[in-house]
């Protein structure tokens, strides 16, 4: 799509109390970036699958020479396999080394007449399955503009944490090592030691810790909620809790209560066996063997497997049993309310068709149930397969088409509206739920870009709520793109007065595909609630969304 912004760049740095000093880049008088900055140890070694360990910014700079850390230049991003043909064509090159638990921060530029400005504090979690992406590291993603010229006037820390294999593998050799306090979710437990290190150490930068919001697209917004359910219902002290005030969920949430590690064995196993380690062999010495493995290599075998996709499971430490038990009896909405949260929440209008090329299934149910079974657990798959109508053919496009809407609806359109109603109609005022629908292609995503026949496909979104200018769109975009990000600025600044202005649960903004802004009821609010019941494995759904 091209740049067509070019900054002068300058050193900057911000000092650190007693231990030195953070050097980064600064874009003109548009933002401030420190990169690359680790907040965890490198999870090498025997630290391979295991919760994060602390690094505090404190321990960081006071280890560099001259007491001076060289945030200049992007770290390594987690190793990832090519999991979607779709999209592998235009990802970008990084260096991959599993030493990637680092934070690439921007800021706006500071007043030196300000010199504690307390900015607002947007977390964010990038999206790609699970399995890939990088913390704000391909200039797209590059948030200067947003935070200038977009007006968000907050600092953005984009968060690498451990994917795929790395980040969600679990099995009984896993849990048995950690006295069942660790067994997948690791890429979770990194999200969450990042939460941590920006809440002690964001002041540093000139934010403000009591200010935060957490926000991400795709995998990133079901971090997101999976954050939040931890800090609701984790067994944590009272005093680590409760430090965010606001959530963004771009194009996902939970549908369904994830894998338990004994349904994730079966991957567990395989990928035991594509290294020939020996099935009898004590869980521990597995273990030893794994972690003994190079990181290419079991990054080349991710894409071989049957069970190629890592997911979130529920270890009942980070994800607990009952997810939705607890949201229907109204205490996640209890626990929202009584901390003051809000959340902005919403999709594209084509989830479905980047997920149907998206490993999809070949023509027939046992494929299906496959490519179906990477997400979700049998008994949820089972569901699905025997609610939606298959395919009695054996077109190719046919079986892509009902994975595509499978996934889509389960991924994205059913639990953001089920969320938004749960909270609803458990007394969270509407003023503080925002919900959105992106209709409309921008000029710049042309055919090169991605398929006409994709329509606005799942993170097609990327440059509006990136106010990505910098790909130069038209005078009628670049009119749309300001009037739209307008909400999440006033969002993220919790601005006093602002109105979203929708009324009702089944209300959303739609930026529609002619490229105007207004308010629609959702003509799929009672199916996709509905659909729910089957996701999430409730009976009598039907009779009770009437």
């Amino acid at each position: 799509m091209g740049n067509h912004i070019s900054y002068e760049t300058s050193d900057c740095h911000v000092d650190v109390p007693g231990a030195g000093a953070i050097r980064g880049l600064q874009n003109g008088r548009q933002s401030r970036r420190f990169a690359g900055i680790p907040y965890a140890q490198p999870p090498v070694g025997d630290l391979r699958w295991r919760k994060p360990q602390p690094y505090s910014l404190h321990q960081l700079a006071a280890a560099q020479p001259g007491a001076t850390y060289d945030a200049t230049g992007f770290g390594p991003v987690c190793p990832q396999a090519h999991y979607s043909k779709a999209v592998s064509g235009h990802a970008p090159r990084h260096t991959y080394q599993e030493d990637c638990l680092r934070l690439n921060i921007w800021t706006p530029v500071p007043d030196p007449a300000v010199p504690h400005p307390k900015w607002p504090v947007v977390i964010w979690f990038h999206g790609g399955w699970f399995q890939i992406g990088d913390p704000s590291q391909e200039p797209g993603m590059d948030p200067t503009e947003l935070l200038s010229t977009g007006k968000l006037n907050a600092i953005f820390i984009a968060v690498g944490y451990r994917l795929n294999v790395f980040g969600f593998l679990a099995g009984e050799a896993l849990r048995e090592e950690s006295g069942g306090q660790a067994v997948g979710n690791y890429g979770l437990w990194d999200q969450r030691q990042a939460i941590e290190w920006v809440y002690h150490h964001i002041a540093v930068f000139g934010g403000d810790p009591d200010n935060i919001t957490l926000a991400g697209r795709s995998a990133g917004a079901y971090a997101v909620q999976a954050q939040a359910l931890y800090d609701f219902r984790g067994q944590i002290h009272e005093a680590v809790r409760n430090r965010f005030r606001r959530l963004v969920m771009y194009s996902n949430a939970i549908p369904t209560q994830p894998k338990t590690p004994e349904e994730c064995q079966p991957q567990f196993d395989e990928l035991c066996h594509h290294f020939d380690i020996p099935t009898n062999l004590p869980g521990s010495e597995k273990l030893k063997q794994l972690r003994a493995i190079s990181a290419k290599d079991l990054c080349d075998a991710i894409m071989i497997l049957q069970h190629h996709t890592f997911r979130p499971v529920t270890d009942g430490v980070f994800i607990h049993p009952g997810i939705f038990d607890y949201y229907r009896d109204g205490s996640f909405a209890k626990e929202f309310q009584r901390r003051g949260l809000r959340l902005f929440i919403g999709e594209v209008r084509d989830e479905n068709t980047l997920y149907a090329v998206t490993n999809s299934p070949e023509a027939n149910l046992a494929s299906l149930k496959l490519q179906v079974s990477n997400y979700y657990s049998p008994a949820t798959t089972d569901r699905l397969l025997r609610h939606y109508t298959l395919p009695d053919s054996h077109d190719q496009h046919e079986w892509q088409s009902v994975f595509g809407q499978i996934i889509a609806d389960g991924q994205v359109r059913a639990p953001s509206r089920f969320l938004v109603n749960n909270l609803l109609e458990h007394g969270v005022n509407i003023q503080d739920v925002w919900r959105y629908l992106i209709a409309h292609r921008l000029s710049f995503i042309t055919e090169d870009v991605a398929p006409a026949s994709f329509g606005v496909s799942h993170a097609m979104d990327r440059p509006i709520w990136n106010y990505s200018i910098m790909h130069g769109p038209s005078p009628a975009d670049r009119a749309l793109m300001d009037d739209w990000i307008r909400d999440l600025a006033a969002f993220v600044n919790d601005e006093e007065g602002y109105t979203y202005g929708t009324r009702t649960a089944d209300e959303h903004k739609v930026m529609t595909p002619d490229g105007r802004i207004e308010l629609q009821k959702d003509p799929r609010w009672r199916d996709l609630l509905q659909l729910m019941d089957v996701f999430s494995g409730t009976s009598g759904g039907v009779d009770r969304w009437r």
